[in-house]
């Protein structure tokens, strides 16, 4: 994919030139106004049933105001009613200033003045829904196709997004974000017991990863089968290799949102347990959160703050080096900005988030992995789990028992359970095999981001509690 820069907005003027005078009209400490025109596909099955179908488009502008300290947002889907909107705005935010004795600031960054408009090979926006509907029926029907399939859960998801960025302090953008996946469940049964597994595949803006995907799902198939044969996991403490799957999913969940520095900075035991500067794993753990990974889930060139997106270490050789921002959060813990401010739609104000998160690949090879672990658990697969405070609880798709470095039987029913500071400074080893998740998603403060990308190598941990 390439992008095209063009020194004078050629789509978005109009628009941005609207919202400058809008801004223009106010005299507060800041004033942004994001206005999005958000298309989204959804083609739904259901075992062999269409359950739904449908492409939507809204429109909208969000609004955030800082006036004498104070703060305040809105939303509105109508231009006409937008200075009306704003005029409350600022209101609400002076009325927030008179009763709120911390002052609201944000850190700026320099202005920044850019257009982005995407180009794509085998660009989604360009596919007419009949072929994609096509597409996802005929994998569906692939998988149907097998003995021992009960039903499916087959689901295409589309995100079209045209954002227009303006704010107060000099900042303006046009840019285009777009992304397309499948999620499939796939259920299997011998009449006796149900075993389930998941499929997933495309998570970024070409179709490309979306076509010619049979074999994918042809294996994930024959993995749901052979789960009804599998043998339950022994519960006990075990060392354990985590294949990349777990491992990116593991550090997103048990590690990652404590990285979110809107979820830690009103917590003091929360910042002195993450300060910065210590040592909290072993000098073979790096985890980085990069936007810049084309292809990735999490891809972006700007936050929704307008800030340049960039690549940041969180943990580095095990010393734990950085935090993900908003401009918000970052005035207030005095650190540097990240752009990680991200909001679904024009319906939300920005929060925090991780754009793609990762392990740092090491030297180990997987076979030398095998070797290392000896006898234990091969963990494959996330499935799901929950976090309180820094203790975390997480299932696993499948696994397997390793015995003398030669994998064998298939387990099922996996759970691995742990203190996140423990099980940190229990790796052992990391692997030279970074891949990401195809398909990335998380959900926060009720907005769901399928742009939120995991990734990592093969990892060796000891002592994981397993049930």
């Amino acid at each position: 994919m390439t992008f095209f820069r063009y020194t004078k907005v050629v789509v978005g003027d109009k628009m941005i030139d609207k919202i400058h005078k809008f801004i223009n009209e106010f005299n507060v400490d800041y004033m942004d106004i994001r206005h999005e025109e958000d298309r989204n596909i959804r083609i739904y099955f259901k075992g062999k049933k269409l359950e739904n179908l449908s492409d939507s488009v809204t429109k909208g502008f969000h609004v955030r105001v800082i006036a004498d300290g104070g703060f305040a947002t809105c939303t509105v889907n109508d231009e006409k009613e937008l200075r009306s909107a704003i005029e409350q705005t600022v209101r609400a935010a002076k009325l927030s200033a008179k009763f709120n004795p911390k002052k609201v600031r944000f850190k700026l960054s320099e202005p920044v003045k850019d257009e982005i408009y995407l180009k794509i090979d085998d660009d989604p926006r360009k596919i007419s829904i009949d072929e994609k509907l096509e597409i996802l029926k005929k994998y569906n029907d692939l998988v149907l196709s097998y003995e021992k399939i009960q039903s499916t859960s087959m689901e295409y998801d589309e995100w079209d997004k045209k954002k227009f960025f303006v704010s107060s302090h000099g900042t303006s953008l046009y840019f285009e974000e777009v992304i397309c996946q499948i999620f499939g469940k796939i259920y299997a049964s011998d009449g006796c017991m149900v075993e389930d597994i998941w499929a997933y595949a495309g998570g970024s803006f070409s179709f490309d990863k979306i076509r010619n995907r049979e074999e994918l799902f042809e294996n994930r198939t024959k993995i749901a089968i052979d789960l009804l044969k599998a043998d339950k996991v022994p519960s006990g403490k075990h060392r354990v290799l985590l294949n990349q799957d777990m491992v990116g999913v593991f550090i997103h969940e048990a590690f990652g949102h404590f990285s979110e520095a809107d979820d830690i900075k009103d917590h003091p035991q929360l910042l002195r347990k993450f300060k910065l500067g210590e040592k909290i794993a072993p000098n073979c753990l790096t985890v980085i959160d990069d936007p810049t990974i084309k292809g990735a889930p999490g891809f972006k060139i700007y936050d929704d703050e307008g800030i340049k997106a960039k690549k940041t270490y969180l943990i580095k050789d095990g010393i734990l080096t950085g935090r993900l921002h908003s401009m918000r959060t970052a005035y207030e813990l005095d650190e540097e900005l990240t752009g990680n401010a991200v909001a679904v739609s024009w319906r939300f104000t920005p929060i925090v988030r991780m754009s793609n998160i990762f392990v740092d690949k090491r030297d180990k090879t997987f076979t030398e992995l095998l070797d290392m672990l000896g006898d234990g658990l091969y963990i494959c697969d996330a499935k799901g789990g929950q976090t309180m405070g820094d203790m975390f609880s997480f299932g696993a798709q499948y696994g397997f028992e390793v015995k003398n470095g030669k994998i064998g039987k298939m387990y099922k029913d996996i759970n691995l359970s742990g203190n996140l500071f423990t099980t940190l400074m229990n790796i052992e080893a990391v692997g030279n095999d970074l891949h990401f998740r195809e398909c990335g998603g998380c959900g926060k403060y009720m907005q769901f981001n399928p742009q939120s990308g995991t990734g990592g190598p093969h990892m060796i941990i000891k002592e994981v509690i397993i049930g």
